[in-house]
């Protein structure tokens, strides 16, 4: 959990100001209302829902936050998506709200994070019918955290789900067609999760039976769902670990983008002389959103989502930073014309969907090849240690360039020992630049 926390604040501080998210900005502004809560990095200190929608479209801005908690036991390998790009800023932002202690922010991470990855892994899930998890799984983990946190009973949980339930949102289309939106489900799960919790403290009463109702959760939202896996070893075993990304982007691109590295950084190549890119991948990619022509209309949220940018990106730049998918990089000519060259060959026979084999073909004939067989580095199977972690929360400080790295340093030392801090408000306010 201290993992996360210090992953999810430091791609909070890099989503500051990242594509669109100026627009939201504007709005919560021009809303105005009681000064509960801080937008990190802004300093704004606005009411606690609207905090928590704000720092968390910031966290996910670049895909680059960690993904999970991943489930164990008998429900291990279950899809849960990006759970912490809702459930941390909402932690973060009702703890400020609440003057709450390390100790607390720790127990609602861990309780929040394991309710949504055990809704997320209920469900048959399929990125062509499933509703966008951020949306739904992530909802529930957000209530989660504001009533631990506000210390609602079990009746004001039970309509906090309940009244919940009314808010569930969330389509993959955002993806396909690289919109902002794609980041806003996980900021309305915040939001709508906090203030299903607030209106429950005030008497408001919500569906009876939230999850298994006829019209409940898991029979409006779910074409197949297991509800059994939800209670599996629950409050013996917490999903809590996370798989923490190296590179910016959709964790799809990964592979793709370490045999563009190996390539690139071991070979005397100039990039004008490349004549095709043959990236040979499962057949699951062939029709997928990672699979998609990338041009000078697209806009950012395009780039973290598409394979053929992510390696030009890589071949091109010999490196996959944060600002090579801002809006400053990604239509650059040059990039833009070796993005023409690659294509995705769904012939690769694997038993992992993220396996691919790059081949590099020069205009002379000589063919440079990367293969990776393997998960991409960060999951479970292959983790960051907290320490890689600390590296990639400072990566993204100075990637920022808003908040001071003394500051950025206080603040470190605080996530890395937050069972010891008395009150998170300390926290916020390093965390503003």
């Amino acid at each position: 959990a201290k993992k996360r926390l210090i992953d999810i604040a430091g791609c909070a501080v890099s989503g500051a100001n990242a594509s669109g998210n100026q627009a939201l900005l504007n709005l919560t502004r021009k809303w105005g209302g009681k000064k509960e809560a801080t937008i990190l990095v802004h300093g704004d200190k606005v009411p606690l829902p609207h905090a928590a929608m704000m720092n968390s479209i910031m966290v996910r801005s670049f895909d680059h936050e960690a993904t999970g908690p991943e489930p164990e036991g008998e429900n291990a390998g279950k899809m849960t998506g990006h759970i912490p790009s809702t459930t941390e800023p909402t932690a973060i932002s009702v703890a400020e709200y609440k003057g709450s202690s390390g100790k607390e922010l720790i127990a609602a991470v861990v309780l929040g994070g394991d309710v949504a990855a055990r809704i997320a892994s209920a469900q048959d899930f399929s990125f062509s019918t499933s509703f966008e998890l951020c949306g739904t799984a992530n909802a529930f983990g957000a209530a989660t955290i504001a009533g631990r946190l506000f210390g609602l009973n079990k009746k004001q949980m039970v309509n906090t789900f309940g009244i919940l339930v009314n808010q569930l949102t969330g389509t993959f289309q955002s993806i396909w067609d690289g919109a902002h939106s794609f980041k806003l489900t996980g900021a309305l799960s915040a939001r709508n999760g906090i203030f299903s919790a607030e209106l429950a403290a005030e008497g408001f009463l919500g569906l009876k039976d939230p999850l298994l109702s006829p019209l409940g959760y898991f029979n409006q939202y779910c074409k197949s769902y297991h509800p059994e896996n939800v209670t599996k070893d629950m409050g013996k075993l917490f999903y809590s670990q996370a798989q923490h990304k190296v590179h910016p982007s959709c964790y799809g691109n990964h592979n793709a983008i370490e045999c563009s590295l190996n390539i690139i950084n071991n070979h005397d190549i100039n990039t004008d002389d490349i004549a095709m890119v043959n990236l040979v991948v499962h057949p699951s990619r062939e029709r997928h959103f990672l699979n998609q022509p990338f041009g000078v209309d697209d806009a950012q949220p395009k780039s973290v989502f598409n394979l053929p940018y992510a390696v030009a990106n890589a071949l091109l730049r010999k490196a996959a930073r944060l600002e090579h998918y801002t809006d400053e990089y990604i239509h650059e000519p040059k990039v833009l014309e070796l993005v023409n060259k690659v294509k995705l060959v769904p012939t690769l026979q694997t038993k992992h969907t993220h396996s691919c084999r790059l081949e590099v073909i020069m205009k002379d004939g000589k063919t440079y090849t990367a293969e990776r067989d393997a998960v991409p580095v960060g999951w479970l199977e292959d983790p960051l240690t907290r320490e890689q972690v600390k590296d990639k929360f400072r990566r993204n400080v100075e990637f920022s360039k808003t908040v001071s790295i003394e500051n950025a340093e206080a603040a470190l030392k605080i996530l890395d020992n937050i069972e010891d801090a008395a009150n998170i408000k300390k926290l916020v306010k390093l965390l503003v630049a």
